[in-house]
């Protein structure tokens, strides 16, 4: 898990509960008192009301950029653990996810190659398609003579695959 917005960066160490939804809240625990000095200078300089630019990595994986309204901002401290929550109305939410998913490519042989048209407007000739290479069937087991085995070895004579010891 990650969050960034307001000028804080929170790793996935120190978040606790991340929820997205019309509201995106995100809650964090620090164990250490330097580090909770850092939050608390940038924490105390959000205001409600304030629009900030988000971007949250989620426990499943999934990546959410926006913008968002700070709603609300809470924070305290409990025998050396301190935390805080803050809570964002989401204007604006894209999923960062559907970029990483996509539709498989056609093969080049299905694309079909469009004519260019030149200034005078006549159809210039067309690129030559090149056909796409047959499938080829599972290779059946084949036993290697020692014929072929010499023959690989003279092949590979001098090159970095015969210099690793076997």
């Amino acid at each position: 898990m990650y969050a960034k917005f307001c000028s804080i960066e929170i790793l996935s160490s120190y978040i606790k509960e991340v929820s997205v939804g019309d509201m995106l809240t995100v809650q964090a625990l620090v164990t250490n008192p330097l580090d909770w000095q850092h939050f608390y200078e940038k924490i105390s300089s959000i205001k409600k009301g304030d629009r900030t630019d988000f971007m949250v990595v989620t426990g499943e994986g999934d990546r959410l950029a926006g913008q968002g309204d700070v709603v609300e901002v809470e924070k305290w401290s409990n025998k050396g653990h301190y935390g805080f929550k803050i809570k964002l109305h989401i204007r604006k939410q894209k999923s960062l996810t559907d970029r990483r998913t996509r539709a498989p490519k056609k093969p080049p042989a299905a694309m079909a190659a469009a004519p260019a048209m030149t200034a005078a407007g006549e159809k210039a000739a067309a690129a030559p398609q090149v056909e796409a290479p047959a499938r080829l069937a599972p290779p059946e087991a084949v036993m290697a003579s020692a014929e072929d085995i010499a023959s690989f070895k003279e092949m590979l004579k001098g090159s970095l695959a015969m210099d690793i010891p076997a």
